[in-house]
């Protein structure tokens, strides 16, 4: 008995020297190593009436863990953790947690009387890391989870988190411990989204945001400096170019180039030694063009810049640009991810862990940290995002069709017509079409207000990716606020309306936009 228990302590651990005796007088009267005590819950083994307690773990033949006593000595239940291949820097409750899992594992546990393999606990199931993309939509990562098995993760509204002691404290303080502080730090409801996220990436880890300009300026603060210099599609969302053109460039030294990134020589052309970042949004917002995330990937890495793609029009269901050797991704989740229209939020996942360390105690600092309403509100939204997504795509597709072929519209650029310039790439690098298209009406800014005054199933709003129908005027609403040369740069012209397809009825989308053109 002696030597198992001095078998599981590290070598220069203090209970290594007791005497036996003493040892042996502890372990009597210690809860933490005692008999198998009885539990009000028990995990039966199936078929069988009998039941062995879910409190505790079997370390070797005989000897058995109350967990509830290792709460209270910490030292030992890290020990215990070390032994049985658990983190021992996590919260005292966490760690808990974890060893029970361990406990639970079939193969691990033995029922007291058979000597029969228990299964597997119902309560935590283990996550096949194969899972398809809606199956892990609807359950998530799997990582961080709540202690009260709520099938939902919990808002956990509070400003401040209790540490078990002095020294947990301070081992969250010095990055030692993962467990929670203060919520502009990290939150449970927010970390859950985070980790969900960047699991669709494929990414080292996410960080959430307030807001999708939340992400861009911590991307932007994060990875530039003053005689940095970054290169830009000539063609993002509006605010994400005006931040870098004006704010980043006047107040902070910053330089910028805003190019055709669909053009791999001009971006080659474009790269400087100085070149820290390469900003990108494909397909682009609201021209629909498509960038070579791969061959853009390649360029800037040999020049030692690093590739920031906003990922907000796919989403992950239709793209994943870390895969393409993209460093960071973000996303406005108020978009396709949340989906319906009722909640602000952003997200960077970054490819690797040093990526990550420069980003996330940007987001802390700058105060740009998501409420844990707001991720709730996104994490149940994004559930059906591949429901929605596929809906919206099926719509899309027949409306760009219809459009194509109408006589008051000039051009459509859509990813899924034969006519989108760069539709070989879209095929290549995006698993589907997606539901944003942008097309010229006839008779210019005029027809377009004739257009947009007219429609009444589609809603005359800013935004994309909600279950409805959007539609909107970029010169005059979105990219307003650049200079009229930088639109005509970036291709936003004034016939240019762009339409975020929902999941209504295509055919009543269709009759809407048909009666609506009508008027131009």
């Amino acid at each position: 008995f002696f030597w198992r228990i001095k078998s599981m302590l590290p070598g220069k651990h203090p209970l290594r020297m007791i005497p036996l005796f003493l040892l042996l007088a502890a372990a009597s009267s210690s809860a933490f190593l005692a008999p198998p005590l009885q539990s009000s819950t028990h995990r039966y083994k199936a078929g069988s009436g009998r039941c062995m307690s879910g409190m505790q773990m079997v370390l070797a033949d005989d000897i058995h863990v109350d967990f509830e006593a290792l709460k209270n000595n910490r030292k030992i239940l890290q020990t215990l953790a070390k032994k049985n291949g658990v983190p021992a820097n996590l919260k005292t409750e966490e760690m808990v947690r974890l060893l029970r899992i361990k406990a639970e594992e079939p193969g691990e546990q033995k029922h007291e009387e058979s000597g029969e393999a228990q299964p597997p606990s119902a309560s935590h199931p283990k996550r096949d890391p194969s899972t398809s993309f809606n199956t892990m939509l609807v359950h998530g990562a799997g990582k961080t989870t709540d202690n009260l098995g709520s099938v939902n993760m919990p808002i956990y509204q509070t400003s401040t988190f209790r540490f078990d002691s002095a020294e947990h404290g301070a081992e969250c303080f010095a990055g030692e411990s993962d467990g929670y502080i203060y919520s502009r730090i990290n939150n449970p409801t927010v970390r859950e989204l985070e980790e969900a996220v960047a699991a669709l990436e494929h990414g080292y880890d996410g960080i959430a945001t307030s807001s999708g300009m939340g992400a861009v300026n911590v991307v932007y603060m994060a990875i530039l400096a003053a005689g940095k210099h970054a290169v830009c599609h000539k063609t993002v969302y509006g605010p994400s170019r005006s931040l870098l053109e004006n704010t980043m460039a006047k107040n902070f030294g910053v330089e910028a180039s805003f190019v055709d990134t669909c053009d791999i020589q001009v971006v080659k052309d474009s790269i400087r030694p100085n070149t820290a970042l390469v900003y990108l949004e494909t397909p682009a917002n609201p021209t629909v063009a498509i960038s070579d995330i791969e061959a853009i990937c390649d360029l800037a890495h040999a020049a030692g810049a690093l590739v920031c793609v906003d990922n907000t029009f796919c989403s992950p269901y239709l793209q994943t640009p870390l895969t393409l050797g993209a460093d960071i991704v973000i996303h406005s989740l108020t978009k396709s991810i949340n989906g319906h229209a009722d909640v602000v939020g952003g997200m960077i996942v970054a490819r690797d862990e040093a990526v990550y360390k420069r980003l996330r105690p940007m987001m802390v600092t700058l105060g740009a940290c998501m409420d844990p309403n707001q991720a709730f509100l996104v994490r149940r939204g994004m559930k059906t995002l591949g429901l929605r997504m596929r809906a919206a795509q099926e719509n899309a597709i027949r409306v760009a069709e219809f459009l194509e072929a109408h006589p008051k519209v000039a051009w459509v650029r859509y990813p899924g017509l034969a006519s989108h310039p760069q539709h070989e790439l879209g095929k290549r690098i995006m698993k589907g079409p997606g539901a944003m298209i942008s097309f010229g009406v006839r008779g210019g800014l005029e027809g377009g207000r004739a257009l947009l005054n007219s429609v009444r199933l589609c809603v005359l709003a800013v935004s994309l990716g909600g279950v409805e129908t959007l539609i909107q005027h970029p010169a005059s609403m979105t990219h307003a606020k650049l200079s009229p040369e930088a639109r005509l740069q970036g291709d936003v012209t004034d016939d240019l309306v762009r339409l975020s397809v929902g999941v209504e009825e295509a055919s009543d989308i269709i009759a809407d936009l048909d009666k609506a053109l009508a008027a131009v």
